[in-house]
C-alpha cells in the first residue's frame, strides 16, 4: 500500500473539519524558537496547512512539504496567495530542500508516517546548526464522552486498520532529537462543535470510512445518538490538549 495516498479522498474534509491547535501552543513555538521575520520553517507533512497557516505572517519563508497530491492542492487553495509560503512536493525522507536551509522544522500529526532513520537524516541535513525541531499533536481528554466516541472508531462501524498496519516501524519521539535536549509541553483547549463538524472530524482519521462505505450509514446513525447524548442546544463541547515536543536535536 502507498501510504502517501491514504488521505487522497479525505483532503477536502481534512481541511474543513480537522481540529486546529491551541493558540497558546503556537505562541510557545514562536517564543521558544525565537521566530522572526528572518526565520525559515519547513513544515513536513503539512497536509492542508492547518499548522502552516499560523506562521505565515511571522517568518520570511515557510516550506509546506506534502507528498499527497490532493492535500497539496488544498494547501495551494488555502495558502497559495501567501507570499511567505512555498508548497513543495516532497516528503520527510526527501524534502528537496537545500542543506542547512531551515531554522525550524515542524511536524504536526505526521511523524507516524515517516520512515524514522532516513527522515531523521534528512531533518539533520536541512536544519541549520542550533536549529529547532517541533513535534505537534492534539489529544482528547480522557473522560466518559471520549470513551464513548472512541467506541465509534471500530470495525463494527467501518474502521479499517489495514492502513495503520502499513505505517513504518515507529520510533519514540526522543529518537529524532538524538542526544539533544527537548521539552514536552501541553496546552489545553476547548471549543463547541456542531454535528456536521463532529462527524466530519471523526471521519478524517485515516482508518475511518467515508460516505460510500457500506457501513457509513450505521456509523452515522450511532454518531447522531452519541452527539445527542452529549450536546446541548445543537453543540457538543470538545476538550483536548495540544502537545509540543520541542528542542534542538543533535547531529
Amino acid at each position: 500500500m502507498d501510504t502517501t495516498t491514504v488521505y487522497s479522498i479525505k483532503a477536502e474534509k481534512y481541511a474543513k473539519y480537522r481540529w486546529d491547535y491551541a493558540l497558546n501552543a503556537i505562541d510557545a513555538i514562536a517564543d521558544i524558537t525565537k521566530l522572526s521575520s528572518t526565520s525559515t520553517i519547513a513544515d513536513i507533512g503539512a497536509g492542508t496547512g492547518i499548522l502552516t497557516r499560523h506562521f505565515t505572517n511571522m517568518v520570511q519563508r515557510i516550506y509546506a512539504i506534502e507528498p499527497n497530491v490532493e492535500m497539496r492542492e488544498m494547501l495551494v487553495k488555502e495558502l497559495g496567495t501567501c507570499s511567505t509560503v512555498s508548497v513543495v512536493d516532497g516528503c520527510a525522507e526527501n524534502t528537496k530542500l537545500a542543506n542547512s536551509s531551515v531554522d525550524v522544522i515542524t511536524v504536526a500529526h505526521a511523524i507516524h508516517w515517516f520512515d524514522p532513520e532516513p527522515a531523521r537524516r534528512e531533518m539533520m541535513r536541512i536544519l541549520t546548526d542550533g536549529g529547532w525541531l517541533v513535534l505537534v499533536r492534539n489529544f482528547n481528554l480522557e473522560n466518559e464522552q471520549e470513551r464513548v466516541i472512541g467506541s465509534l472508531m471500530t470495525e463494527e462501524y467501518g474502521a479499517d486498520f489495514t492502513v495503520v498496519k502499513e505505517q513504518p516501524q515507529n520510533k519514540p519521539s526522543c529518537f529524532y532529537f538524538g542526544n539533544g535536549t527537548f521539552q514536552n509541553l501541553t496546552f489545553p483547549f476547548q471549543f463547541n462543535q456542531s454535528y456536521e463538524e463532529f462527524i466530519g472530524a471523526l471521519t478524517t482519521a485515516s482508518f475511518m470510512p467515508d460516505e460510500d462505505h457500506p457501513l457509513f450509514k450505521k456509523l452515522e446513525t450511532k454518531a447522531r445518538e452519541v452527539f445527542s447524548q452529549y450536546s446541548k442546544n445543537g453543540y457538543m463541547l470538545v476538550e483536548g490538549k495540544t502537545e509540543l515536543i520541542i528542542g534542538q536535536p543533535s547531529r
